[in-house]
């Protein structure tokens, strides 16, 4: 099962596109982050701040791959989500950080960091599955709001 997997597409289904990227192993489900001023895609980590461009990875990727397809996210999609910890409703609303490339940090508080990408919405199958389904916080798509 894919770590993100857009479950509602809020009628984007057409934003799947052809990326640059640059020596990154990832795998199909992913996800990618495009900083300002970069003109390749990288892996997304817990640094990565809410205002980035994101899109999860269509198909494995090896160092040796210069392209990539990417589903670019958008608002109004719903994401199901690897979660680090436990999947349990009480984290509903909840803004979260990533762990890595592959599963949001569930840590049971919500986060006010530029860090916070992540809103549980749901809980997804069992505790233990580590599923939980929400949306990203699309703060801007490229523009930080710190930037001088």
């Amino acid at each position: 099962m894919p770590a993100f997997e857009i479950i509602a597409d809020g009628g984007d289904t057409a934003n799947v596109k052809e990326v640059t990227v640059a020596s990154i192993t990832a795998s199909a489900g992913d996800l990618l982050e495009l900083e300002v001023g970069a003109t390749a895609w990288t892996v997304a980590a817990a640094t990565t701040e809410n205002w980035q461009r994101l899109g999860i990875l269509m198909g494995d990727l090896t160092t040796a791959d210069t392209t990539a397809e990417v589903k670019e996210l958008s608002d109004g999609m719903t994401i199901r989500a690897t979660s680090t910890n436990n999947s349990s409703t009480s984290d509903n609303g909840d803004r979260m950080v990533l762990s890595s490339k592959s599963a949001v940090n569930n840590t049971g508080t919500d986060s006010t960091a530029e860090e916070a990408v992540f809103i549980q919405e749901n809980a997804s199958g069992v505790t233990g599955d580590k599923k939980i389904t929400g949306r990203f916080i699309l703060g801007g798509q490229g523009v930080n709001p710190d930037a001088a």
